[in-house]
């Protein structure tokens, strides 16, 4: 990414594209602290360019108090935990209340074409904290990944010729839900649109038995994925099937194999946006202005309450990312979690901090203008703060990827 004849000339111009590119974005009015119930101890990070020693200062003062009070926030609010980041079960456990669903991502479905189908990572499974979940004083509902990986002659057979291998996966995930009293199951597959009669057979025995049915839903990062990942039409085919939709907003820079935002807030719009698909329904349902304004008011004309599209919409949880990229000479690009942000500001003192208006994210530069330098995009309170705010404009909801990766201070705008 960085080759050259002349290294240091490269990084010189990068450093001066870097550094100007803040000063041609605009800027919007900053989430009122008050509005977002952002605690006293973090009004230092309330800011477009904080230091690095306020950054150190506010972090170092813990978080909410363990068992904190209930959000009152009305979005649904689903977090995901990993085994590879601990720290996210502890932060679960504390603050489960302010969650209305955990998905710990423990499980893989493999299949093979003619032969049964094989999960794995029960190993993972921790009931004691399950049973702490549980115990809080509004427990979220527990509902485990599980990613589900087809051979091409397994994928082909359940397409064309389903026969029993549906049911087959369906008796194992069903006898995984009752063994441990889950409250459903968050399922990840890749193109979910073509397997729309296996993920409503799921989400009907579910919910036969009480239980919800997420599905992950991967964005479209370039116009040339248009038709090979899922859109409004397919949300409306699995709206009965589905309860939520996790939408993975995140990841685009990553995606187009750049340095850049790791969830640019126009792009994250635009991807939500298209899969409300407001022109769409109001087309299909031969809408005209009066229906639109009703539908804006939150009833349909039978008075039954939500409109189709609403009902929808309140579905789909907007991806949250709690982890960044930087992007090095030396390594490339890498994943940075809360550890890895922390040390970086605290091995380096040249940082340069920037608030990029368009994206609504912070970049970091280090060692700006040496051949070590690096640049850091990394969530932090306002850039939370911002997305938080677009949810509740599109009545959507959220889900985090993940919890353990973010600083725990983050669970304090929620």
């Amino acid at each position: 990414m960085y080759s050259s004849p002349t290294p240091s000339l490269t990084s010189r111009i990068l450093t001066v594209v870097l550094l100007s590119l803040s000063s041609t974005y605009a800027f919007t009015p900053i989430p009122d602290p008050q509005i977002c119930h952002l605690p006293s101890s973090l009004q230092s990070l309330h800011t477009q360019v904080p230091s690095t020693d306020s950054i150190l200062q506010a972090v170092s003062v813990p978080g909410s108090s363990p068992r904190a009070s209930p959000s009152t926030s009305s979005l649904v609010k689903l977090a995901y935990i990993t085994p590879w980041n601990g720290h996210g079960y502890d932060l679960a456990k504390w603050h489960a209340s302010r969650f209305t669903h955990i998905s710990p991502v423990w499980y893989q479905l493999t299949l093979q074409h003619n032969q049964k189908p094989q999960l794995t990572g029960g190993h993972d499974v921790d009931e004691s904290w399950l049973d702490e979940l549980r115990s809080a004083s509004r427990p979220p509902k527990i509902v485990p990944r599980v990613q589900i990986q087809f051979s091409r002659e397994a994928a082909e057979a359940i397409q064309y010729y389903p026969q029993g291998q549906p049911g087959m996966i369906l008796d194992v995930l069903l006898q995984e839900v009752d063994r441990y009293g889950y409250d459903g199951l968050t399922v990840e597959m890749p193109q979910p649109q073509l397997f729309k009669a296996l993920l409503e057979l799921i989400g009907e025995e579910l919910h036969a038995n009480g239980k919800e049915l997420v599905l992950v839903v991967p964005p479209l990062h370039t116009p040339e994925q248009m038709g090979t990942v899922i859109g409004a039409d397919d949300l409306r085919d699995l709206e009965d099937a589905v309860d939520y939709f996790s939408v993975m907003t995140y990841d685009h820079a990553a995606s187009l194999g750049r340095e850049g935002p790791n969830s640019p807030l126009p792009w994250t719009r635009e991807v939500m946006e298209a899969l409300i698909d407001a022109e769409a329904d109001a087309d299909a349902d031969g809408d005209d202005l009066d229906a639109d304004l009703e539908d804006d008011r939150g009833t349909d004309n039978s008075g039954r309450g939500l409109t189709s599209k609403q009902h929808r919409t309140a579905k789909i949880l907007l991806g949250l990312p709690f982890y960044g990229y930087k992007l090095s000479k030396a390594k490339g690009m890498e994943a940075y979690t809360a550890s890895n942000y922390m040390d970086f500001l605290r091995e380096h003192k040249d940082i340069v901090i920037q608030w990029d208006g368009m994206s609504k994210e912070h970049r970091m530069i280090a060692d700006a203008g040496k051949e070590t330098m690096s640049v850091l995009w990394y969530p932090s309170l306002l850039s939370l703060l911002h997305r938080l705010q677009l949810a509740e404009e599109l009545g959507v909801g959220i889900a985090i990827w993940e919890l353990g990766q973010g600083l725990d201070q983050f669970v304090d705008v929620l």
